[in-house]
């Protein structure tokens, strides 16, 4: 690799040379297939950060949003942006950068960051593949623990050894309810997929940017049908439940879904979750990552845990790149009345205060 090569960064027009750095298949979550979904039903601007490190590249993969819709003033003159990775990424490289590497890389991207006024980044660290050498460590913090399915293991040992004698029970009950579980293969299916997810948020009181439109859902089947998997629960002709999963070649994960209350008693997603498990194993994936509570020891928590006894550490990387503009933000913030609230960046904490009267 040429020592003085720059960095390349890509958007979702340059699909192939994104997809040959960093393919669906070594990283779903960072794929340019999910950027674009994003670009186009999430208000982000995604961006492939590629820099030149040993034999092949580090690859950052990044969500752009912009601070215009914060109305907190135009402190800085110019466009400025928050920047955040995508679930389970972070710099991903094929081996560990040498020293020298890790100060190049730091060194480019505070660069561009610098030049294309992103202020803050927020990384979501992928626990068995983030290569958080090249982060400042002031910034990693622990977030969750999350719990993960070891789908390795022969199914008989996974009944007995993984499964808690209450999942057991809810698997065999959803059986006996009748509880039929399918993949969608039609825009009708996803759509189901996102009303039952619209129902769940509203049940949990979720904030406005949980919430996706119904094309958002649909796109999976179009543009990530090699990497994703949405999973039906039907009784007596009635979507009950529904869960979107991605894979890539080695983890397969639960991303978004839910349930219709009114029929909890046939515990649809844990027919679900119980289908996906098998369904990964035979696809050679090593891991189902289920993913972690709102709070530790919660319902959600427990019930993934029933599932596995096997958890990882969970960790987010926290890094201000314009500290003047995150300082005039942060002010103009606090004059609205926002406080830190330990969110960052605090001035997207949700709600907005309005501005007083």
């Amino acid at each position: 690799m040429d020592p003085t090569a720059g960095p390349e960064v890509l958007t979702v027009d340059d699909e192939s040379r994104w997809r040959e750095l960093l393919p669906a298949a070594a990283g779903v979550f960072g794929s340019v297939e999910l950027a674009r979904i994003r670009r186009d039903h999430a208000a982000v601007e995604p961006r492939l950060f590629a820099f030149p490190a040993g034999d092949g590249h580090v690859v950052h993969p990044l969500l752009l949003r912009s601070t215009a819709s914060l109305a907190l003033g135009e402190e800085a003159g110019r466009p400025l942006f928050d920047a955040a990775t995508p679930e389970y990424s972070g710099p991903f490289a094929p081996t560990s950068p040498s020293p020298a590497d890790r100060d190049a890389f730091s060194e480019a991207l505070a660069g561009w960051c610098a030049g294309a006024g992103v202020v803050t980044e927020f990384d979501h660290l992928h626990p068995w593949k983030a290569r958080t050498e090249l982060l400042d460590p002031a910034g990693i913090e622990h977030d969750r623990e999350i719990v993960y399915v070891d789908v390795t293991q022969d199914p008989d040992t996974l009944w007995r050894e993984s499964f808690t004698q209450a999942c057991r029970k809810n698997v065999n009950r959803a059986r006996r309810e009748g509880v039929r579980v399918f993949p969608a293969t039609t825009e009708e299916h996803a759509l189901e997929l996102h009303r039952i997810y619209r129902l769940t948020m509203d049940r949990q009181d979720a904030l406005d940017s949980y919430y996706f439109p119904p094309e958002y859902f649909v796109s999976f089947l179009d543009r990530l049908p090699g990497n994703s998997r949405i999973l039906l629960a039907e009784l007596g002709g009635r979507v009950i439940a529904a869960t979107l999963f991605l894979h890539d070649e080695v983890d397969a994960y639960s991303y978004l879904g839910g349930a219709d209350h009114e029929f909890q008693r046939a515990r649809p997603t844990n027919a679900i979750v119980h289908d996906m498990i098998r369904w990964s194993r035979g696809q050679g994936i090593q891991r189902l990552v289920l993913g972690g509570g709102y709070a530790p020891n919660d319902g959600i928590m427990r019930f993934k845990s029933s599932f596995s006894p096997l958890r990882a550490d969970f960790r987010v990387y926290r890094h201000v790149h314009l500290k003047d503009e995150y300082a005039a933000l942060r002010e103009a913030w606090r004059r609205r009345g926002g406080t830190d609230e330990g969110f960052f960046p605090p001035y997207r904490a949700e709600p907005v205060p309005p501005e007083p009267s």
